[in-house]
């Protein structure tokens, strides 16, 4: 089981690898309010789609089990919302891994 504090870990380091190869420049903190796709994301596509499979992997890695991240589930379970959290996204991992 991965906890939403883990999932952030995970997310922190996904984005720090991303710096640290170049393909973001930034550093970036994630918390939960971080947005992570819509307004105000600090990745544009190529970068999204890196995170989601490098996080994906750093799920099943820590799980133990293989994880997949379908955004059409993540959604579902974000409808309310325009953008997505890196709290959300950690809320869904969680679930699919408990």
């Amino acid at each position: 089981m991965v906890n939403i504090s883990k999932a952030l870990q995970l997310m922190q380091d996904s984005i720090d690898s991303m710096q640290r190869s170049g393909m973001i420049t930034e550093s970036i903190l994630i918390s939960s309010e971080t947005v992570i796709l819509g307004v105000g994301s600090f990745l544009d596509s190529l970068g999204f789609v890196t995170f989601i499979a490098d996080v994906e992997e750093r799920v099943s890695a820590e799980s133990g089990q293989d994880h997949y991240l379908i955004l059409s589930d993540i959604h579902e379970s974000n409808a309310d919302q325009a953008f997505l959290s890196a709290g959300a996204l950690a809320a869904y991992i969680a679930k699919i891994t408990g």
